[in-house]
């Protein structure tokens, strides 16, 4: 069930300077688990959620580590969403059922519950409300300082605002970018960020990345996003804070990690992976890991994802350890 690590050493690649990539792997999870998002426990250690399933697992960032399971939530199919909280080590996650044969969620079935640990490090869950107006919930993040978190409504096509202690749910932000435009697979909006005074986000459908002047705090967001990425199919992404670079997770067709720097146009360059590869099937979110941001990328991905429409599994997802520059 779990494979042994796998590490990869890439040819230099143009990253500002040239620099090797150096990827290392957690073991496999759990057969058949398309790992969604994640987040980082003031350890160091990876909170990742998986969507087939209602489970959250703990993984440590080093070569070879196992998932341990951590958290089972009850009467739902899986886990979309996780994000940070104003208190450490306390978050707020999304449940729901999505169909991966039909690729579409049941209406009316997500839930925002917190998760946070007790003085022996169990994990406890608690449900804070549902999500009825949100038709599928997918990229979330925490706006510091507030009890705000701002959640990506994938299908509907806009971006909500949910206050975590009044459990107030509010239309934040309506523009065309947000909207999908599939046939079948409607993904629009999918991972948002809040980074150097802009709201971030992605359109997996549009396969773009555009950015928005934005605190999170305003009563509604206006105005037009500049977009930054275009024509390819990005899933989720993260920001360097310190220089905005972008990191991206493109999926569909490219299985990629994919960057963009400043200065370089609108087209990013593939790291790792890139059509008809098998080294990162089906990423689908990357982070920062503890103190190395700029140096060390954790990646998720969930292996074929055909496996998720046929349900034949061929495999688990794995986190990938991405040493992208410096000396970490």
């Amino acid at each position: 069930m779990f494979p042994q690590t796998l590490s990869l050493w890439l040819l230099p690649l143009l990253l500002g300077s040239a620099q090797s990539i150096r990827v290392e792997t957690s073991q496999d999870f759990p057969l058949g688990s398309e790992i969604e998002n994640m987040a980082l426990r003031p350890c160091g250690s990876v909170l990742a959620n998986v969507y087939t399933t209602p489970t959250i697992y703990e993984v440590p960032v080093r070569p070879n580590a196992q998932p341990k399971l951590i958290a089972t939530f009850q009467n739902t199919h899986g886990v979309s969403s996780i994000a940070y909280s104003s208190k450490p080590d306390v978050y707020f996650v999304i449940t729901g059922n999505f169909s991966f044969q039909t690729f579409s969620p049941a209406p009316k079935s997500y839930a925002i519950h917190q998760l946070s640990f007790d003085k022996n490090d169990k994990a406890v869950t608690k449900e804070l409300a549902r999500l009825d107006d949100i038709q599928q919930p997918n990229g979330m993040t925490h706006v510091p300082g507030t009890p705000y978190v701002l959640i990506a409504d994938c299908r509907a096509g806009f971006v909500f605002r949910f206050n975590t202690e009044t459990l107030e749910l509010t239309k934040y932000f309506d523009h065309p970018l947000l909207k999908p435009n599939g046939t079948f697979i409607l993904f629009g909006v999918n991972g948002i960020k809040l980074s150097r005074g802009y709201l971030y986000f992605s359109n997996t459908n549009q396969e773009l990345v555009a950015r928005i002047k934005a605190s999170g705090t305003e009563p509604t967001l206006t105005g037009n996003p500049e977009i930054v990425v275009s024509g390819a199919p990005v899933d989720d992404f993260i920001v360097n804070d310190n220089n905005g670079d972008l990191f991206l997770a493109e999926n569909g067709d490219m299985n990629a990690l994919a960057f963009l720097g400043k200065n370089s146009g609108t087209t990013p360059e593939i790291l790792i992976g890139g059509p008809n590869t098998t080294n990162l099937l089906f990423p689908t979110a990357a982070i920062w890991a503890k103190g190395a941001e700029g140096r060390l990328l954790i990646v998720s991905n969930s292996g074929d994802g055909n496996q998720f429409v046929s349900g034949n599994f061929t495999g688990g997802g794995k986190l990938n350890f991405v040493h992208v520059g410096g000396k970490v």
